[in-house]
């Protein structure tokens, strides 16, 4: 039987009714300008924090000066006025966060807290991070044997590895000569489709890996890399060094094992698990056995650090083992009122009451 289109638009009217296709009309329309209005009031949020920022400027970076001021006296007292703490920097202490003195009548951060510290009209929030944790790039580059044991953990092949040391020494030389066949000079880079030359100096920001052949977003950053659903390489959260269900080691990326301004020393008490692990030839299980130990009691000089290690044999670290650290990057967070900024100071110590600031930058 053949329904005219007559009858079957009344009997979709019969079964909904035009009241019921009005009201979804109406709430369709309300939700749209629901999410229009959650768009606007978004956009405004923004707009309104970026006036503050540009209004407060100034303000905002006395605010991150006088913050790494203060790092710089959180770390005077450490050395000074905790007489238990001497002669080691470690991973429990209040500078790096941890819950320092608590049983000391002398405890000079009593009270205290790194975050919400006021200054004047506005507070400072401090994460300090001394860099001695970490292997100066600038220190081992020439090492074939550590760098090729970092590379490895790093996921990179064996004949990658090559190309990435060869590489690396081109960078940091002073002449435009490859090393050898796998070498990268200023004629290789500026063959790429976004051009650039060779740095022929120092490594300054250890980002600068990611432009050497070979070094590619996943050996850099390690677990903590992942592609977003964009298709873009992007850096997210994780990456520790430790074993999976299967046994298996993850690994780490360079940027967890190296950084470029230290004194070359690698404080035992405050390096990663990666660190460690290339301090100790390899061993996995010597460096996570390590962090599990300077929990409970940090190496308290370069006496201990073979209790701590479980010995140093076969340590082939290109710089020296320590307790202590010299060099620290504070990384400031400035607020005012509605206004907030990032800043990043590098200082060094050269004595116990000596703090220099080495540079300060937004971040």
């Amino acid at each position: 039987m053949k329904i005219s289109r007559k009858t079957s638009r009344s009997g979709f009217a019969r079964a909904y009714g035009d009241s019921g296709i009005a009201l979804i009309i109406v709430l369709l329309t309300l939700f749209s300008l629901g999410v229009m209005a959650g768009i606007f009031s978004y956009a405004m949020k923004v707009e309104t924090r970026l006036a503050a920022n540009t209004t407060s400027g100034v303000e905002l970076e006395w605010l991150g000066r006088s913050g790494v001021e203060i790092a710089k006296w959180i770390l005077v007292q450490q050395e000074t006025q905790v007489p238990s703490d001497r002669g080691h920097i470690s991973l429990n202490q209040f500078w790096a966060g941890g819950p320092g003195p608590v049983d000391s009548v002398d405890n000079p951060f009593a009270g205290m807290s790194l975050s919400g510290i006021p200054v004047g009209d506005g507070t400072v929030t401090l994460e300090i991070t001394d860099q001695e944790r970490w292997m100066n790039i600038n220190s081992v580059y020439r090492n074939p044997i550590m760098m090729e044991s970092a590379l490895s953990m790093a996921g990179a092949a064996a004949s990658d590895a090559s190309v990435i040391t060869d590489a690396l020494l081109d960078w940091v030389d002073r002449d435009n000569i490859p090393q050898a066949a796998n070498g990268a000079e200023s004629e290789f880079y500026l063959a790429l489709a976004q051009p650039f030359e060779a740095k022929n100096g120092t490594i300054d920001d250890l980002r600068e890996l990611l432009l050497i052949r070979g070094i590619t977003p996943a050996i850099f950053w390690g677990p903590k890399w992942r592609v977003s659903a964009m298709g873009s390489g992007e850096e997210s959260v994780g990456g520790a060094l430790a074993v999976g269900e299967d046994g298996a080691d993850p690994g780490a990326g360079l940027s967890e094992m190296f950084c470029t301004v230290s004194t070359g020393r690698i404080n035992v008490n405050t390096a990663p698990e990666p660190v460690l692990r290339l301090l100790l030839g390899g061993d996995a299980a010597r460096a996570r056995e390590a962090v599990r130990l300077r929990q409970e009691l940090p190496a308290r000089d370069v006496g201990d650090v073979a209790r701590l290690l479980g010995g140093v044999t076969g340590v082939t670290a290109g710089g020296q083992l320590s307790t202590q650290s010299f060099t620290y990057s504070v990384r400031v967070t400035a607020q005012l009122g509605a206004a907030r900024e990032t800043f990043v100071g590098l200082i060094s110590r050269s004595g116990a009451r000596d703090y220099q600031t080495l540079s300060f930058r937004r971040e």
